[in-house]
């Protein structure tokens, strides 16, 4: 009886010590729902700017490169008066051909040039002493004429004086002649002048354009061809514009005037443009388009280097999430708004995404919480305690954004 009583005191005070420890019943549901309250980063859905917009690569060149070929031919360089990167005037001389047999031609022209007047002098004063051989025959046989019914004059002699007038008739119209031919050769002689200084004036290469010289090929001592290469290549104006290839999607959306900013090399602000023109037909082969972007300045802009940028199609308000915030599943978009502590699972319609913001086109309004990092990991209707977001992972009030390739959208659904 005494090993029974024993034994029944320690059963009781084991019994008691294992209620001390384990808590009440209302202290471990207090428990359970502290640990069913997970805390949860939401951002507040915000209305912003949105850009739509387009990118670009592309690369500068000249808006018109303009080339400059010798007009006379087999003649060597003498000189070269202008450097590739040289800014030009238009009729500036960039280079200087060899025109000695010119200038031999022009003295031996001179000489034929007096010739030729002389000629001409000679055939005209010919000509005023047939005038006045003419006009002596011509009084005589009107004389002739008068006096000849009154018998003062013979037939004879009237006769006599009608073939006087014909021959220095005829010998007016000869020495006219002569003239014709006299002056023709002088003009011949002239107009040979003027051809030899037309070719010792083309023996100076002008630039036909103001603008920055591109390329120079002409070399001293090298013949020029006007059938060859161009000896200079000339920016005209200096105007500089980017061209660039654009897929069949966005080519279409395009408009000349749209606004366009570039990215260049050595430029720590973007360059300001518009699009000055689109090609009137697609590349059937790679299924792009060309576009050509007028620079407002060209102030430090080479041809050839490579641009990157983007041209603006509308401007429009939104309202804008974290891209980690919309979940694709199946074919749609959801997001997991928190009202009250309480998540609502909701389908939402979404426009553009770029830089990790998406817009929101319709099932959410501005202001509403939704959860940062949309997941399995909520449930709809489940109580959470939300936390605002870092500034950091909050959308901002302007986004310029552009419509998400088909790669994109892929990883993003997956």
């Amino acid at each position: 009886m005494a090993r029974k009583s024993r034994s029944g005191k320690v059963s009781l005070r084991l019994m008691a010590l294992l209620v001390s420890v384990i808590p009440s019943p209302c202290i471990v549901i207090a428990a359970a729902g502290a640990q069913e309250m997970m805390s949860v980063s939401v951002v507040v859905a915000r209305e912003g700017l949105l850009t739509d917009q387009i990118s670009i690569v592309g690369t500068l060149v000249p808006r018109e490169e303009v080339e400059v070929h010798p007009l006379v031919s087999g003649q060597p360089i003498t000189r070269i008066l202008a450097e590739t990167g040289q800014y030009v005037e238009e009729g500036q001389a960039l280079a200087m051909l060899d025109t000695t047999d010119a200038q031999m031609l022009l003295d031996k022209n001179a000489v034929g040039t007096l010739r030729a007047e002389a000629a001409v002098a000679v055939a005209r004063s010919r000509v005023d002493v047939a005038l006045v051989a003419e006009a002596e025959s011509r009084r005589r046989l009107e004389r002739s004429r008068a006096l000849q019914p009154k018998g003062a004059v013979s037939l004879q002699l009237l006769d006599e004086h009608q073939n006087a007038h014909a021959r220095a008739v005829a010998e007016l119209a000869l020495e006219r002649q002569s003239l014709a031919l006299a002056e023709a050769e002088a003009d011949l002689v002239i107009h040979e002048r003027r051809e030899i200084e037309l070719r010792i004036q083309r023996g100076t290469l002008i630039a036909p354009t103001a603008g920055v010289i591109l390329d120079r090929r002409a070399r001293l001592g090298a013949l020029a061809s006007d059938a060859g290469d161009a000896l200079f290549s000339i920016a005209e104006n200096g105007l500089v514009e980017v061209v660039a290839q654009v897929v069949e999607t966005d080519f279409v959306r395009l408009r000349d005037g749209m606004h366009a900013e570039i990215n260049l090399p050595g430029r720590s602000d973007p360059a300001t443009g518009t699009l000055r023109m689109k090609a009137a037909q697609m590349d059937p082969v790679t299924r792009s388009g060309e576009v050509r972007i007028r620079l407002d300045e060209n102030d430090r802009v080479t041809p050839g280097i490579f641009a990157r940028g983007h041209i603006k199609i509308a401007e429009r308000r939104g309202i804008l999430l974290p891209g980690t915030a919309v979940r694709s599943r199946s074919g749609e978009d959801m997001v997991y708004v928190v009202a009250n502590g309480v998540v609502d699972v909701r389908p939402v319609m979404v426009g553009l995404r770029r830089d990790g913001l998406v817009e929101i086109t319709g099932g959410l309004s501005a202001g509403e919480m939704v959860a940062l990092k949309a997941g399995g990991f909520l449930k709809d209707r489940e109580k959470v305690h939300p936390v605002i977001a870092g500034t950091d992972a909050a959308p901002k009030d302007e986004l310029a954004v552009s419509p998400p390739t088909d790669d994109a959208r892929g990883r993003m659904r997956e």
